[in-house]
């Protein structure tokens, strides 16, 4: 990969106000210089996006190349898939509506993919305004955690070779970026955190208990290979609706362990921290 390769940011908005705004200023002062950054909006207002004002702020924000891409009614994967199209960037940025993104965020996760080999880089985000701490202090990432959690923020990096190669996000649901990296890890490809706090995202749309249930148990059906036989007995009780499957703590999946407490009727403990950067959360349309 070239040192000035240009990336393509991948934005799935629904507005056209102070969230976009302010996403778009973060890109706009990246070190890496906004002319290396091809922006794609996937907007579920496409003609706001496209008004003579709106293509005047974006570009005096210095970005060579902005494009609009209509995704009303998309679920946000399938917007998001449809906005890495017909790029020929070899590295795809994914930067949420409302992110301020630190200005090394980009180059940051640029070293991490080269120096170590990677397909895939994250940094440390936190949930609210720059001056807030992380949620919860993380362990040094390991491909074992996704299978228990999401520990990858919102904004991320990907080669658009493992990208294609994985087809993207699925989606049909509503996890559709964790069960990504799961893939992603799955078939080898590396996935590296970097170690500094370079993203400050807004909370996501929290799930009830029953919706985080859900969620959670569709992508262990997608991926039954990944989880131990009690987890995937677990994920399809759960579907079905069997009182003793229970959701289980938001953003997380049961162990083994929790699985056979539940199905014996005896007390499961209910984790109170969660160990990904925002349990229970997930990109809405």
């Amino acid at each position: 990969m070239e040192t000035t390769a240009r990336i393509r940011v991948l934005v799935h908005c629904r507005s056209a106000g102070t969230d976009l705004f302010r996403t778009l200023v973060s890109l706009a002062c990246q070190t890496v210089g906004p002319q290396r950054l091809n922006v794609v909006l996937a907007s579920t207002m496409p003609n706001t996006h496209r008004t003579a004002e709106a293509r005047l702020l974006q570009n005096s924000l210095g970005f060579k190349h902005l494009k609009v891409v209509d995704a009303s009614g998309m679920h946000p994967s399938m917007a998001l898939n449809i906005a890495a199209l017909e790029g020929r960037e070899e590295v795809l940025a994914l930067a949420p509506e409302g992110a301020r993104l630190s200005p090394r965020f980009v180059q940051s996760c640029l070293k991490a993919l080269q120096a170590k080999n990677a397909q895939a880089a994250y940094p440390l985000h936190t949930a609210g305004s720059p001056d807030a701490t992380p949620l919860v202090r993380l362990r040094p990432f390991s491909a074992e955690q996704l299978t228990r959690c999401n520990p990858v923020g919102p904004a991320a990096l990907v080669r658009r070779e493992a990208w294609e190669s994985l087809g993207g996000l699925r989606p049909g649901l509503q996890l559709s970026q964790w069960e990504l990296w799961l893939r992603l890890a799955l078939s080898g490809y590396g996935l590296v955190r970097v170690p500094e706090l370079l993203a400050f995202c807004r909370p996501l749309h929290r799930l009830s208990p029953w919706q985080d249930g859900q969620a959670k148990a569709l992508l262990v059906t997608s991926l039954p290979g990944a989880f131990e036989p009690d987890v995937c007995r677990w994920a399809m009780a759960h579907l079905r609706g069997d009182a003793w499957a229970q959701p289980f703590t938001t953003g997380l999946m049961p162990t083994p362990r929790d699985v056979q407490a539940m199905f014996a009727g005896l007390p499961v403990l209910q984790r109170t921290r969660p160990l990904s950067w925002n349990g229970g959360s997930i990109l809405t349309a």
